[in-house]
This record gives C-alpha cells, structure tokens and sequence, in this order.
C-alpha cells in the first residue's frame, strides 16, 4: 500500500488539498477529498481505477502538519429544531454551514483520530450553539449497509453512536450508561487509529 499525506486548506470555494509532487483537488464536500486524490494518485501510477482506491491510502493535514479529518455533520433535531442562526453565520473553525433538506454543516477538523475530530465537533457545538443533541447524522441513509473504506466505515460508526446519544438521551440514559453498556458488550481489542 502506498501511503500519501496531503495537505488540506479552506478557500472561499471549497477546500483544496494537495499531495507532494503536485495532485491538487478542489472539493465543495470534504467527503470526497481522499477519494478524488486516491483517483488522480492511481492514475498517475498507471494503476486502474478500481485498484487505486484500496491501493492507496491517502492522511489529510493542515499546513502545520496537523492531522485532519473531512466529514459532514447534519441536523436531524428529535422534537422542534433549534436555532441556526449563530451557527450558520459563524460555524466553528474548519466548518461551513449549507443548507438542503437537512441543515448542516461540511467540515475539515483537527483530530488524532476521525472519531475524535467528530465528537469535538459535537462537543463545540454543545457548548457554543446548544446544538449537539441535533448533530446527529453523517449523511448514511443506509444504516446496515457496511463500507470497508476506513473513513466511511468510521464515519457510519460516528452516525451510530451520535444516533444512539441523542435517542439514549431522550430517555433519560446518560453517558455512562452508554459507555458501560458498549464496554459490557464489546469488550474486544482496540482498534487502530483512523
């Protein structure tokens, strides 16, 4: 496997990450970054294009080597929605409000980890916006389908648990609960970074 660091930087238009020796791509959905650059890299090494994608594996950083994170986070509120209003006209570092059918917003964030770049989003928007109970979705429509790509296999992982919070709290079940039930029932090994 052939592995490629590329750095990523938000512009008015989207987000444009580049690989050394010259790949650039610009993206309006940060999603797609890793793939389109997995594509162009794939090409360029006369692989085909079904065998760049697993071939190639492609880290994101800002420009002082951070490790980042592409995702989109939507809002799916449980009972009457809250108020965007000061989250759509001044959304936390690294994110850009849009609005479609859901509200949300599309983001590139520092973290060791895909995981911990989404639940510190969440947790930003907890504390600035009073929104975390609504950031619930990561753009899965179906849920049981399973992805081998690490970052969209995460990323339905992150949908999960954000789903199981936010209906968890509806109940009355905290944190804890949540934590000691999936540490009860999946007392496995832990898995590598992603």
């Amino acid at each position: 496997m052939r592995r490629f660091v590329a750095t990523v930087e938000q512009r008015d238009d989207g987000w444009v990450a580049t690989v050394p020796d010259g790949e650039q791509v610009l993206v309006h959905d940060p999603r797609s970054i890793t793939w389109e650059l997995r594509e162009q890299l794939g090409a360029r090494l006369g692989w085909s294009r079904s065998g760049a994608r697993h071939d190639i594996r492609v880290d994101l950083a800002d420009p002082s080597g951070r490790a980042v994170h592409g995702f989109v986070l939507l809002f799916v509120p449980l009972g009457p929605a809250g108020d965007y209003r000061a989250v759509r006209s001044s959304p936390p570092s690294g994110c850009r409000w849009f609005g479609a059918e859901l509200p949300g917003l599309r983001c590139v964030r520092p973290g060791p980890t895909r995981l911990a770049a989404i639940a510190d989003t969440v947790a930003e928007l907890r504390a600035g916006y009073g929104l975390a109970a609504e950031a619930s979705d990561l753009g899965f429509e179906k849920l049981w389908e399973w992805s081998s790509d690490p970052e969209h296999g995460t990323d339905l992982v992150a949908q999960l648990l954000l789903m199981a919070a936010q209906r968890a709290g509806q109940l009355g079940i905290g944190p804890g609960e949540l934590t000691d039930f999936l540490q009860t029932a999946h007392p496995g090994p832990a898995p590598a970074n992603r």
